[in-house]
C-alpha cells in the first residue's frame, strides 16, 4: 500500500458539521519516514487541527505517504482540486517534501493549486 488516508474525526472540529459545504479545508500531508510511529502521526494531526482552528478551517485528512510513490500527494492534490478557493495544505516542515524530490518546488507548486501559502506546522520548516 503506497498511501494512507487517516481523519482522527473524534476531535472537535475535525469533522463536518451543519453547512460544512461551503467551509474552508486544511489538508495535511505527512511522510511516513519522519512520522514513523502512531504517536508521531497523531502529534502531526494535534498540530494540523491546531492550525486549522487558527486560521478558520475545517481539518480535513491527512494524506501519508509511505514510500516514494507520490501516491498520498496525488490524492492530496485531487481533494484540493475538489475544493478550489477553499482548501490550504499543512505539512509538519519541508522536510516532508524531501522524499518526492524538490521540496521548494513541491511547496511553490502547492501554494499556487490552492493560491494560499503552504502551513507548517512544525517550529522548523
Amino acid at each position: 500500500m503506497a498511501i494512507a488516508e487517516m481523519s482522527l474525526g473524534f476531535w472537535p472540529g475535525s469533522s463536518p458539521g451543519p453547512g460544512s459545504g461551503s467551509q474552508r479545508i486544511l489538508y495535511c500531508y505527512a511522510h511516513e519516514r519522519l512520522a514513523r510511529r502512531l504517536r508521531d502521526l497523531v502529534e502531526v494531526q494535534k498540530a494540523a487541527l491546531h492550525a486549522a482552528e487558527q486560521r478558520g478551517y475545517r481539518l480535513g485528512p491527512l494524506f501519508v505517504e509511505q514510500d516514494d510513490s507520490g501516491q498520498a500527494m496525488q490524492a492530496l492534490i485531487d481533494a484540493a482540486m475538489a475544493h478550489v478557493g477553499r482548501a490550504a495544505v499543512a505539512v509538519p516542515h519541508r522536510g516532508h517534501l524531501i522524499p518526492l524530490g524538490a521540496p521548494r518546488e513541491w511547496q511553490q507548486f502547492l501554494e499556487e493549486l490552492v493560491d494560499h501559502p503552504l502551513i507548517f506546522t512544525a517550529h522548523t520548516s
